[in-house]
Order: C-alpha cells, then structure tokens, then sequence
C-alpha cells in the first residue's frame, strides 16, 4: 500500500504551512543512487544537508511528511546549536526571529524552589538559549538547504527498512505516494527522530532514561506581563502531583507543556474549554 502523507496545510495561529509535491519515483528511479542519504528533513537532517553542501558533497534529504512539523516541538536551542547553525549560515536569520534568554524559575505548589541564571558575558555572540518554533527553524533551513544546489528533498518519501549490499553500499527501502523504490547510498545518515525507523531496523536503541509522563503540549496565543523566563511549576494547585512547563515564544505566543493527569485522554486535555479552563 503505497504511503499517503497528509497533504491539507496544517493549521496554525503563527505560521504558513506550504505543502511540497511528492517526489515519486518514475521507471528510470525504480532503484536510484545517491552519495549520501539523509533520513529526516528535521533540524538534525537539514542541517546536516547543509555542513556537506559547504564541502561540495551532494546528499539526497528523505522526508516521509510533505511539509514541515507541526507545532512548535523543539523550541530552545542552546548556545552551541547556535554556533552548529552558525557554520551552516543560518544562525543571523534564527536569531532575528528567536527569542534569547538565560533565565530559568522553578516552582513547587505556591513557592518558588530555585531560580537558574546561565552565565552569560556581553561580549558572547549568543545567549545560553533562544526560543524558537521548530517549524520555523525548519523553514530556514529548507530555504537555505534548496539554495546550494546540491540538496535534493524528496517529500512523501517514508523509509521502511534498510539492509547492506555489500561492504560500500546500503540500500533504502523507501514508500512514496506513487509506489515504493530502493535508493543505493555510499552514505546513510540516520536523522529521522526518537522513533527512528532505521535505528529499530538495526536494532539500535538509545542509551539514557526516559520520563514516562505523558503531556500535551499547546502553542497558545495569549498577552502575559512576564518576561521570556523558563517557568517550571511542579505540583501546583491548578495541576495536582503533575508538572507544566511553560515558554515564551516569537510572534506573541506561549508554548504550555501540560502534563496529564492518570486517566486523562490527550483528546479530553485538547479540548477548547479545557485548554482555557487550565
């Protein structure tokens, strides 16, 4: 069954989402060749794109989705991603639409527990972090990616598996909207997030521990007298024995990560008047 990734733009109060045509493969493409295959048009694999593209080196960025994220997912970036981004000539745009900070305040019930302040000196070019929608970011780097010449994303192209050839030569399985192909790489980058398709197919796992509560995160549109701070507040009266995080984003947003309560279904904590109730 060949992959059908959605193709209404997704919604958003912040941001215009552009869907990209499919790349299907044609007779000619029934098993095409690359130097090096990126899995993941996310930060990881576009950036990735990039640092090859400043060597000369071409790489073919397979995204399964035919726009970029949605929501705003990952939205701080630290100090050294910015100088990672720098390298790649995109860190003066991300910075004219982030947002920095160094401040962080926790709170436990009514009480505020600890307060972080990043050291940060005047003569740094970047802040200890910058809040910015992933989308966003991914947009800059799509952009600036397709402008070298030397990318090629392939949207609606969902890898399925992996195998080795022989000793030069992996070989992708790939599902498009126009039927599946196989893509020859010298060269296999494995960008393609925490439920990485080819990391289960090679039997790799993450090494570290995972949180095992479950949040719904909201990117809300609401005016609020504080500054761009981490605010953290851990069992607070409005949120019994949970956590929310919260962050100020670009474009008069915040970012709330809610976590549920046991027995709470995402679909419930969604809901309009619940999300304006909390």
């Amino acid at each position: 069954m060949a992959h059908h990734p959605e193709t209404r733009p997704r919604p958003s109060l912040y941001f215009s989402y552009r869907v990209h045509p499919a790349w299907t493969p044609g007779a000619a493409a029934a098993r095409s060749a690359a130097a090096v295959a990126i899995v993941g048009a996310g930060p990881v694999g576009l950036t990735t794109a990039l640092g090859l593209a400043a060597l000369g080196v071409r790489s073919v960025v397979l995204a399964a989705e035919q726009q970029v994220c949605e929501g705003s997912r990952a939205i701080v970036f630290t100090r050294r991603s910015l100088e990672i981004l720098q390298q790649v000539g995109v860190s003066e745009r991300v910075l004219a639409r982030g947002l920095p900070w160094r401040c962080g305040n926790s709170f436990y019930r009514d009480q505020r527990v600890f307060r972080l302040e990043a050291p940060h000196d005047a003569d740094e070019r970047f802040h200890p972090m910058t809040n910015l929608q992933q989308q966003v970011l991914e947009d800059i780097l799509l952009e600036a990616a397709v402008a070298t010449g030397l990318v090629e994303v392939r949207w609606g192209n969902r890898v399925t598996g992996v195998q080795q050839v022989d000793r030069d030569v992996a070989r992708l399985a790939v599902d498009t909207p126009g039927g599946p192909y196989a893509l020859d790489a010298d060269w296999v980058v494995a960008a393609d997030g925490a439920r990485s398709v080819l990391r289960q197919s090679l039997g790799l796992r993450l090494e570290g521990d995972a949180y095992e509560g479950r949040f719904v995160i909201a990117d809300i549109r609401i005016d609020l007298p504080l500054p761009t701070e981490r605010l953290a507040f851990f069992d607070p009266a409005w949120n019994p024995g949970n956590t929310v995080l919260m962050h100020r984003e670009p474009e008069g947003m915040w970012r709330i990560d809610y976590q549920l309560p046991p027995g709470e279904s995402p679909e419930h904590a969604l809901a309009q008047e619940r999300l304006r109730e909390r």
